[in-house]
């Protein structure tokens, strides 16, 4: 089966606060945050992305980061990016620039 990010089954865990699926053999593609909720807007700082060699350039880390920030902006929080691929997505999508915090 080819796997294609419509096919992905991304999901958040909230108490390991990351966004990720498995893949079959064990291995883990994801992106780790940590919630900065002592602030006015709430923060979400996304930390690090691990996606394996043979899955990069089939927009699967794009796919992640897409579901990450649409959940940040849908429960009203800014975006902070410690994280250099987080960085460069932001950068590569004006669209969500209103979201990154200050």
């Amino acid at each position: 089966m080819e796997i294609t990010t419509k096919s992905l089954d991304i999901r958040q865990d909230t108490a390991n606060e990351k966004f990720h699926f498995d893949m079959k053999g064990g291995e883990e593609v994801y992106i780790k945050y940590k919630l900065h909720t002592n602030s006015n807007p709430n923060v979400m700082e996304f930390t690090e992305t691990y996606v394996p060699e043979v899955l990069k350039g089939i927009g699967i880390p794009d796919a992640m980061a897409l579901k990450a920030v649409r959940f940040a902006d849908k429960v009203g929080y800014r975006i902070r990016t410690s994280c250099p691929f987080m960085s460069g997505f932001l950068n590569r999508h004006p669209e969500f620039s209103h979201l990154r915090a200050n």
